[in-house]
């Protein structure tokens, strides 16, 4: 069986998944304030499935799940290009990048890194945060290394790249350190901070789906022949 892929239609459907986990998030912030959440089951488990702050859940999983496909396309990409004969590492180390993040998402690496950072540099205000000290300066090194790379890339798809990156980058550095000053003050018990956390995630959700949009988009222009063929089992009638 062959079919076509619709980068639109993908899109959107993604979008609708993100609409839905966001609005399983504000009604468990919701329970949260508003009910004695720890006395009731039920209510301890919407919290626990939804609630973009909480680890393995289904917000998690949906977000190292969408980063796992960017990083999957990333290596067909470079597979594609390999076997031409072409260039192919840069498309590589997208995909261990990407591999990676989807990794941090499930586990957390960066959480183990806040205590160290907040030691070593004592800090406060938008570093309160301070896992993401190393981040920025692994992604600006990231950032220059890739730049020739970008600017070879379709117009179009290096629109998407951006455009994908600001949303990534603003959700998970930007509204982090605003999150992070908020909680120096106020603490993370805060109906404002849950809002905070809540556009962050999304706003990475949202990176992930727009770069994996883009990798569909750079596949189905720039490689005509790409087909994905599924083959339905064959029975021995023989016996």
């Amino acid at each position: 069986m062959k079919f076509g892929l619709n980068e639109s239609k993908i899109l959107r459907h993604l979008f609708i998944a993100v609409a839905v986990l966001l609005l399983g998030n504000l009604f468990a912030i919701y329970l949260r304030f508003n009910t004695a959440g720890a006395e009731d089951k039920i209510t301890r488990l919407l919290i626990k499935l939804f609630d973009f702050n909480l680890e393995a859940n289904l917000p998690t999983y949906f977000s190292s799940l969408m980063l796992l496909a960017d990083a999957i396309l990333l290596a067909l990409i470079g597979s594609r290009y390999k076997a031409t004969g072409k260039k192919f590492w840069h498309w590589y180390g997208l995909a261990f990048i990407f591999v990676f993040l989807s990794l941090d998402e499930m586990i957390q690496i960066h959480e183990q890194l806040r205590a160290p950072m907040e030691a070593l540099f004592s800090t406060t205000g938008i570093l309160y945060f301070a896992w993401f000290i190393p981040y920025i300066i692994i992604t600006i090194f990231i950032g220059i290394a890739y730049f020739k790379f970008m600017m070879r890339l379709p117009k179009h798809v290096l629109k998407l790249f951006i455009i994908a990156g600001i949303l990534y980058i603003f959700g998970a550095v930007v509204m982090e350190a605003i999150s992070g000053m908020h909680a120096e003050i106020y603490g993370e018990s805060t109906l404002a901070y849950a809002l905070m956390y809540s556009f962050e995630e999304t706003l990475e959700m949202s990176g992930a789906i727009v770069f994996f949009y883009a990798l569909l988009s750079y596949i189905t222009n720039g490689f005509n022949n790409f087909k994905l063929i599924f083959k339905s089992p064959e029975f021995n009638t023989d016996a």
